[in-house]
């Protein structure tokens, strides 16, 4: 058989386990809010996939793949193992004619790798991800973002150092459509126009994230069931430093407030320099009790509380309402 023939039968290949992928996608493009852990077993069994006896809460297989379900308070993935090309860099220099060859040996699996990418996701035929979707391989170049319902499907060649193997997932996470999971939770977004960000941004000192943009361009300042209230963008302070943590008091992350509840709670951005503005995670302090982190953005954020699928322990046990609502704060 020729290399064509070879590549072709390969693909062929690819084309099988993305449709195995894509029947797991439509399955979770029913579920609108955040599953546990053991739901969300339970749509992998409905979808043909068994539960592996040494993990069969964690680890799933079917047609020679295998999934991963990695969930915790916040948030919910399936990882499914699509190739694996091994370390490119454990290619010996001495087993090629020149560098040329060597270089050229050390780049194809990243270029089989990407051609991967592109032959799974024109198979799963989803549409496109909106711009807000959870995306949990966005410091990955070779990704494509797609979307079942409420669920992002990111299909990417990943590599977390150079000296780890690099492989083809495709993770299949909760957080796509949140402004429309947001609006069916508190009513359509009220408009409320354009914000000068550039100007906001220099005077606390911090690029906003995206969907804190969103928010206030589309629902404005105001508050939910008449305890958690939005900041403003005039009246953002500027970052807080984060608490001095261990026996080396370890400076941790700086902090923004931007959302505050009536019983003394705040919500606050974690301004992590590791990460870009619309990678920072959430966390929730109140008077006497623990901070609670999430890793995940704000809007993420409002719609896992309003839906009701976790309870945060800062807030009060009544929010939110049986009927979340969205109050704006009164004009000017």
């Amino acid at each position: 058989m020729n290399g064509e023939g070879m590549r072709e039968d390969r693909a062929e290949v690819y084309r099988a386990a993305a449709d195995r992928v894509a029947v797991l996608a439509r399955r979770l493009a029913s579920v609108i809010d955040r599953p546990t852990g053991e739901q969300l077993g339970g749509v992998l069994i409905a979808a043909g996939w068994s539960p592996e006896a040494t993990n069969p809460r964690r680890i799933f297989t079917a047609g020679g793949l295998t999934a991963w379900v990695n969930t915790d308070s916040a948030t919910a993935t399936v990882q499914v193992k699509l190739a694996d090309f091994g370390c490119p860099r454990d290619l010996d220099p001495d087993e090629f004619d020149d560098d040329a060859a060597y270089d050229a040996a050390r780049d194809q699996p990243y270029q089989d790798a990407d051609a991967i990418v592109r032959i799974v996701a024109d198979q799963l035929d989803l549409e496109q991800a909106d711009p807000l979707a959870v995306d949990v391989r966005a410091d990955h170049d070779s990704r494509i973002l797609l979307r079942a319902g409420h669920w992002a499907v990111t299909v990417a060649a990943v590599q977390e150092d150079p000296d780890l193997p690099l492989i083809v997932e495709a993770d299949l996470s909760y957080g796509a459509d949140l402004p429309g999971r947001l609006a069916h939770l508190v009513g359509t977004a009220p408009y409320r126009g354009l914000v000068d960000w550039a100007t906001v941004s220099a005077r606390i000192g911090v690029d906003l994230p995206a969907d804190y943009r969103w928010l206030m361009e589309h629902y404005g300042p105001g508050t939910f069931d008449d305890y958690l209230t939005l900041i403003p963008p005039a009246e953002l302070p500027k970052p807080i430093p984060g608490p001095l943590v261990g026996v080396l008091r370890y400076q941790t992350p700086e902090t923004l407030p931007v959302a505050t509840t009536s019983d003394g709670a705040a919500v606050s951005l974690v301004l992590d320099p590791q990460w870009r503005s619309d990678r920072y995670g959430v966390r929730v302090t109140s008077p006497d009790t623990t901070p609670w982190e999430v890793s995940t953005g704000l809007l993420y954020f409002l719609v896992l509380t309003l839906s009701g699928t976790y309870r945060v322990p800062q807030f009060r046990p009544t929010f939110p309402s049986a009927e979340p609502r969205f109050m704006p704060a009164p004009a000017g």
